[in-house]
């Protein structure tokens, strides 16, 4: 899918009234939920109904079905840095980041169209101000974690983020999410000497 630039989904710098913002959360559940049924199928229209608002209180929010995607994108990855942020904080940084992919795991099986949507939109580029943080995050996680030898020694972020992009597809084919995420964790652990 070719990116372009995304419009804005809401004025910059101006707080929404009180039943506009509502709306504005009630569209953003709709289409969490739309997408993650319907995939990249699911229509504009179909949103604004699951929210129970007019179609032009949606487009009055989003302008366009990217920007409300982008803006789908940019809360789904500020939900994974939040995770990862709690598997750095962790002690024991081993058992974090197997809870840690676990529960990716279960997300992403949960919202498979929404993935998928995402993934087709390349969010690294639409929301580079969410998705560069969970690089970065993502970093200090496996630096962390690589002494443990939970992971082995030469796995980069960008093997990281692409075996993730992996997971993603496999499981919008299969709700067996823990079998997938036992397979990428023992896959990913340093070899026995």
């Amino acid at each position: 899918m070719t990116t372009t630039a995304v419009p804005p989904a809401a004025p910059v710098g101006r707080a929404l009234r009180g039943d506009a913002a509502r709306n504005r959360e009630r569209v953003l559940a709709a289409a969490r939920e739309v997408f993650s049924s319907e995939g990249g199928d699911a229509q504009m229209e179909q949103i604004a109904k699951r929210a129970c608002v007019g179609v032009g209180t949606l487009y009055r929010n989003f302008p366009t079905k990217q920007a409300l995607l982008a803006e789908l994108g940019r809360q789904f990855l500020d939900e994974r840095i939040a995770l990862v942020e709690e598997a750095i904080a962790d002690p024991d940084p081993a058992a974090a980041f197997e809870r840690l992919l676990r529960r990716t795991a279960a997300d992403m099986s949960a919202n498979a169209g929404l993935c998928h949507v995402l993934g087709d939109l390349q969010v690294d580029q639409v929301c580079p101000g969410a998705f560069l943080p969970l690089v970065h995050r993502t970093a200090v996680l496996l630096d962390r974690v690589r002494p443990t030898g939970a992971i082995r020694p030469d796995l980069t972020v960008d093997d990281f983020q692409a075996i993730m992009v992996g997971l993603s597809a496999a499981l919008s084919t299969t709700s067996n999410w823990e079998l997938f995420a036992d397979m990428v964790i023992a896959g990913m652990r340093a070899p026995r000497d």
